[in-house]
This record gives structure tokens, C-alpha cells and sequence, in this order.
């Protein structure tokens, strides 16, 4: 793509001869000034290393992403010299790996890493708000995929040192030490601060003692940071509201508006968005309000709750976590209820975005449970996505479970407030022993639940649990014949749609088949929507072209529109029993006599 470039800024002589001064681990130069082609060129200057520090590391994945990255794959050239200029022998050991044949008498390391955005691979490619872009306007780095470090040294200190035009602004959660270097504590903390620059607009606010600062990339200039102030305002003072007392010091909101939508990335003390430009209607800034209180919401969950395994991340050979359910569904079931909490939006409103989360479950392989989703993220990615739903779904349940059996005095918000004053940031549970943390916090009672509807995959009790706070819910209403549904569900794998789950009433396809075209026409992330949604002209019966890639044979069906199942439809009771109705209105607010000091049962 047209002015996709970045070089790393090499020093002067006399700032090579103070080698001796540095504090930090790794000193990594970037010059954004230099856009004269499609690779990240990087200089690093390390301190003194010993044969412990002879691998240099690039990351296979990133905490929260849940897939493989391999940036080793976007790595175009890696050289280490010495310090009178003298290449050093390296070797490329592994996909992320290069061995230095004398780590001892290195004194720079040149590297250049190709930007992810616009870069094809066969596989796994690395989502758009995790990676990586180059643009005339303006630059986007998530950590992982430009830095590295070298084994034994992942946890010390970094420094980055960027220069760009005059005109540009730079956002990120980093903070500037006296010499004008961006600083970290060690490799963790960069990659968990992204950095947008370029030509951007900022709005800052303060949440009480919280200070917010948003920073924004529109390529027209359509959006601008004052319009999302303005649109997440509630959404910061709501999540302020849940939480009691917002548990960081400063946050940084980083938008990318330009040609497709992929999502958002979280990140302890900052977020990055990636979405298609557009005007701000109300389904779109729905969308983004919707977005950001999820993402924001991490500041509790994982950043102040959290296992060994997330605070002792490994980039060379992850291990994922089973408590994914608390990390993506519990944070999604928060960003939900804190809204109507703060009466936000209504309580169908919040019902319709349940049956919403059932639907799209219904598409997914009901025999994983949310464990086995956590363990096996990166393997399992056509079924990731329903961690944000059933997860959702099975906490809200939760909350429902606890508030019963504590009368309505501790919900699911308070027990997470709680956890997160016995741990916060910089101290982990154990991964093995949670679940029997939460029961002896709670109630024996809730074993069962952790036994059947998270570690298990038995159907959730949705029907059960709604009827104790008088709303009534039923699975299965009957068909509307005057809606469609192509009856087959649909996930995202390597870059590609595929088939998850399909109905007996669609007798060709099969789960697992790769969608490559529709009525002819290639489907592509950026187009797909479309696509699929030129298909509400159909009628019952009426059918499509539809192309599946199935084991490398592409393969041509007719797919048969059907009629829409209603299902998952919510009703409120209209006359309710008193201990309904108490416990109804006990799960609809933030419990007030919630204390920090709150004692167990």
C-alpha cells in the first residue's frame, strides 16, 4: 500500500560511546520521518550480554489476541555487529528465534519486520487491532510486532526513542522519562501499550481521579476525539459506578478509522480500535459505546484479576488459560449489565442483547465447554468468538445464582470487586485452585454451577434461573414464515468463513466448510456483510449460489432459505411474587451495601 513505511534511527558516534550509561535492558530506535518502504527497520542497542542472552525472541502470540502470531514470519532481515562495526554471526534458529553467535560482543542489532496489515500469509494472520501499519498519515505499533528481547531478559527494562514529523501526535499509554525516551518496566508493559501516531486528534477527561485521554486516526477526518468523548462519557462514568472506584490512575483510548472494521484489542491501561470510517449513526456509535465499555472493563478483569499464567505470559511457547470465561465473558457480561445499571439502556434492551448472545450460540459446537474454549483458544478460533456469548450468557447466570443465594447482597459485580482487592495488578491466583477459591468465598452451592455450565458443557439452566427474577424465558416459540434464515451458523478461521453448525434442513454444506463465494462473487472480510445481507430479498424457499472451499475442493451447492425459528424470547412478568420481584430489583442495581471490607456469605 501506497507510503507504508518506518526505519529505525541510528545514533551518532558520540551516543554509541556512552553505551556504558544505559539502564535499560534494550534502547530501540524508530524513525517514523523515514516512510520509504513497507518494513519496520529497527536499531537496537542492548546492555552488556552473556551466552544466558544469546536467543533474541519474537513473539508467537500476545496475551488477550488468543491466536498465533509468529512474527518470526514478518521478519525480512536480522544482523548483529559489534562495536567496531563487524558483523556478527547470526542464525535464524526457529520461526521466532535467531541465535548470536557471540551475544558478548554485541553492540547494535539492525533488524527490519514487515507490517502486518498488508502483509498475506498462508496462515494465521494477525488480527488488524493487534498488528501492525505504515501509512504516509500515520503509524500503528502493537508491541509484539515490532519489538523483541532476549531470553533471560524479558522482564527488565526497555526504552524507545521515536522521531517523527512535526505535525504528527502520537498516542500510547507509555510515558516519556527525562531524556525523551518512551519507558517500560520490561517487554510485558511494551506490548501492552500500543502507539498510534500520526495525524490524529485528542479529547482528554478526567473520570474523578482517573485520567482519560482519546486519540484518533479518521482517514477523511470524519470522527474526531471531542465525538468520541462525547459518545463514551456515560460509559467511563457508568463503568466508574460498577466498579466503585476506577482502580487506575490514567487510561488511553486509541482509534483507527479507515477502510474495514476487525475489532478491538484490550490492553491494562489503554485500548486500540480498528474500524471502517463512517459516519456516527446510532447503530454505528452503538457499536463503538458497546465496544469500549467491554474493552475499558478489563482494567478489573484480567488486569486485577488474573492467574500465573497471564501474569507470567510466554511469548515462545504459550500456555492459554481456562479462565478465558472470566477474562472475555465475564468482562462482556459487565460492559452489558453496568449499562442498564446506570440506565443506560433499558431492561428489554439489555434482554434483547441476551437473546442476541443465545442466537449466536446457537451457531457454535455445543460440546465445548468454556474450559476446554480457554485451553484451546488458539487451536479452536472457528469457535473463540463464542466465548463473548455463552461466557456472557453462563455469567449472568452467575450473578443471578449468587444474588439468590445470598438474598440479593452479593452478586457476581461484587464478588469480582472483592477479588480484585485481594489481588490486583501485580499479584496472580492460581490457575488450578479458582474455582475452589470462588466456592469457599461463596457458597457450596456454586460448585455445581462451575462443575456443569464452565468446566461442563451441559445447556445452560437459562429458563431455570430468569423465572427466579420473574422474567419468563422460552427456548423454542415456533417459525415467522415471513422471515428467512439460511439455517447455518458461521465463524471466522484463518482469515476465511466457515460453516459451524448447520441445520438438518441444509442437506449439502457441512461444518467446517471454508464460505469462498456467494452467488458467484469472492467473500472477503471487508465485503462479507454485504453479502450476506443482499440475501434478505430471498423468500422461504427461494435459494443461493453458495461456494465452500471443503478440503481443497471447491465445491458448489444451492443453499434453500428457510423460515425464521423464533427462539429465545423473554418476557417480564407482569405479576411477579414478592421474592421475584426483590430479587428482580436486586439484580437490576449495583448493590448498595456492598462494602470493600465485605466479608464472605
Amino acid at each position: 500500500m501506497k507510503g507504508k513505511y518506518l526505519f529505525v534511527l541510528l545514533l551518532a558516534v558520540l551516543l554509541f560511546s556512552s553505551l556504558a550509561s544505559i539502564s535499560a535492558q534494550h534502547k530501540f530506535y524508530v524513525n517514523l520521518n523515514d516512510r520509504a518502504d513497507d518494513l519496520f527497520k529497527v536499531t537496537l542497542i542492548p546492555e552488556k550480554l552473556t551466552d544466558q542472552n544469546k536467543i533474541f525472541q519474537f513473539a508467537a502470540t500476545a496475551p488477550g489476541t488468543y491466536q498465533i502470531m509468529d512474527i518470526g514470519r514478518y521478519v525480512r532481515s536480522f544482523k548483529a555487529f559489534d562495536k567496531s562495526g563487524s558483523a556478527l554471526a547470526v542464525f535464524n534458529k526457529s520461526t521466532n528465534q535467531w541465535e548470536i553467535s557471540e551475544p558478548s560482543k554485541i553492540y547494535k542489532i539492525e533488524y527490519s519486520v514487515a507490517e502486518t496489515f498488508d502483509t498475506k500469509v498462508d496462515i494465521n494472520p494477525v488480527y488488524p487491532m493487534c498488528g501492525s501499519s505504515l501509512e504516509n498519515d500515520h503509524a500503528l505499533i502493537n508491541g509484539q510486532t515490532v519489538f523483541g528481547y532476549f531470553h533471560g531478559m524479558q522482564k527488565y527494562p526497555i526504552e524507545i526513542k521515536l522521531t517523527y514529523p512535526e505535525d504528527w501526535t502520537v498516542g500510547t499509554a507509555l510515558r516519556k522519562n527525562s531524556t525523551g525516551y518512551y519507558s517500560a518496566p520490561n517487554f510485558d508493559y511494551v506490548v501492552d501499550s500500543p502507539i498510534l501516531a500520526g495525524n490524529l486528534t485528542k479529547a482528554s477527561l478526567n473520570v474523578e481521579s482517573t485520567a482519560v485521554d482519546i486519540f484518533t486516526y479518521s482517514k477523511t477526518g470524519l470522527i474526531n476525539s471531542f465525538n468520541l468523548m462525547n459518545l463514551l462519557e456515560d460509559i467511563l462514568y457508568a463503568t466508574k459506578q460498577f466498579t466503585q472506584d476506577l482502580p487506575v490512575e490514567q487510561y488511553t483510548f486509541l482509534f483507527h478509522f479507515e477502510d474495514f472494521s476487525a475489532g478491538a484489542w484490550e490492553h491494562n491501561y489503554s485500548s486500540i480500535y480498528v474500524f471502517k470510517e463512517d459516519s456516527l449513526d446510532e447503530e454505528f456509535a452503538s457499536l463503538l459505546r458497546s465496544t469500549a465499555a467491554h474493552e475499558f472493563f478489563h482494567i478489573i478483569t484480567p488486569l486485577h484479576i488474573h492467574s500465573e499464567l497471564v501474569e507470567n505470559f510466554n511469548y515462545e511457547k504459550p500456555v492459554m488459560s481456562q479462565h478465558l470465561w472470566l477474562y472475555e465473558g465475564v468482562t462482556e457480561w459487565a460492559s452489558d449489565i453496568m449499562q442498564m445499571r446506570d440506565y443506560l439502556v433499558t431492561l428489554d434492551q439489555f434482554l434483547a442483547q441476551v437473546k442476541q448472545k443465545l442466537t449466536i450460540n446457537d451457531g457454535f459446537d455445543s460440546s465445548i465447554s468454556l474450559t476446554e474454549l480457554g485451553v484451546k483458544s488458539t487451536e479452536k478460533q472457528d469457535q473463540y468468538f463464542n466465548i463473548y456469548n455463552k461466557g456472557s450468557v453462563a455469567a449472568t447466570l452467575l450473578d443471578i445464582k449468587l444474588l439468590e443465594l445470598s438474598s440479593g447482597k452479593k452478586g457476581l459485580r461484587e464478588l469480582i470487586l472483592e477479588l480484585a482487592k485481594k489481588y490486583g495488578p501485580h499479584k496472580s491466583f492460581s490457575e488450578e485452585n479458582f474455582f475452589n477459591e470462588i466456592v469457599e468465598i461463596t457458597f457450596p452451592e456454586v460448585s455445581n454451577f462451575i462443575t456443569n455450565y464452565i468446566s461442563g458443557s451441559e445447556q445452560l439452566p437459562v429458563k431455570e434461573y430468569f423465572d427466579l427474577i420473574g422474567i419468563e424465558y422460552i427456548e423454542d416459540v415456533g417459525v415467522d414464515s415471513s422471515r428467512i434464515s439460511i439455517d447455518f451458523g458461521i465463524g471466522f478461521k484463518d482469515n476465511k468463513f466457515v460453516v459451524t453448525r448447520i441445520e438438518p434442513t441444509q442437506k449439502n454444506i457441512k461444518p467446517g466448510d471454508f464460505i469462498s463465494k456467494v452467488n458467484g462473487e469472492e467473500v472477503t472480510l471487508a465485503n462479507a456483510q454485504q453479502k450476506f445481507l443482499s440475501l434478505r430479498t430471498l423468500k422461504v424457499g427461494q435459494s443461493f449460489k453458495l461456494t465452500v472451499d471443503r478440503n481443497g475442493a471447491e465445491l458448489e451447492f444451492d443453499a434453500i432459505m428457510q423460515p425464521r425459528k423464533i427462539r429465545h424470547q423473554f418476557n417480564v412478568m407482569d405479576n411477579p411474587t414478592d421474592k421475584q420481584l426483590a430479587l428482580r430489583e436486586a439484580w437490576m442495581q449495583n448493590q448498595i451495601n456492598f462494602q470493600n471490607n465485605v466479608e464472605p456469605k
